[in-house]
């Protein structure tokens, strides 16, 4: 197979954005800085945690628990404060883009 050269300038072209998604009425948000040394940010990325830890919150209900196994109370205040840091964590070490949405439409810029 032969590639034209029409094809590779039409595939290297760089991308137009457009003004506004046709139908939706939305806008693109230009590209905005984002102060992640705020208080405002930190404030963003503790609710993309409690948001991370609900949802693990959820996962951790599919799986089932062995009887044998189980520790009980303690187990369960365990695995609270366990999963808070994990998702504490993983807010900080993933880019899940929650946080910096949030950030945005809040600060106004």
């Amino acid at each position: 197979m032969t590639i034209d050269s029409a094809l590779l300038q039409y595939n290297s072209r760089p991308l137009k954005t457009p003004a506004a998604l046709q139908g939706s009425g939305a806008r693109i948000a230009p590209n905005r800085p984002i102060d992640r040394g705020s208080e405002l940010y930190k404030q963003c990325q503790e609710f993309e945690s409690l948001f991370v830890n609900m949802m693990l919150k959820e996962m951790r209900k599919t799986v089932d628990k062995a009887g044998l196994l189980d520790g009980g109370q303690a187990e369960d205040i365990f695995q609270d404060m366990l999963y808070d840091e994990y998702s504490k964590d993983m807010t900080k070490a993933a880019s899940f883009g929650l946080s910096d949405q949030i950030y945005l439409q809040l600060s106004g810029r």
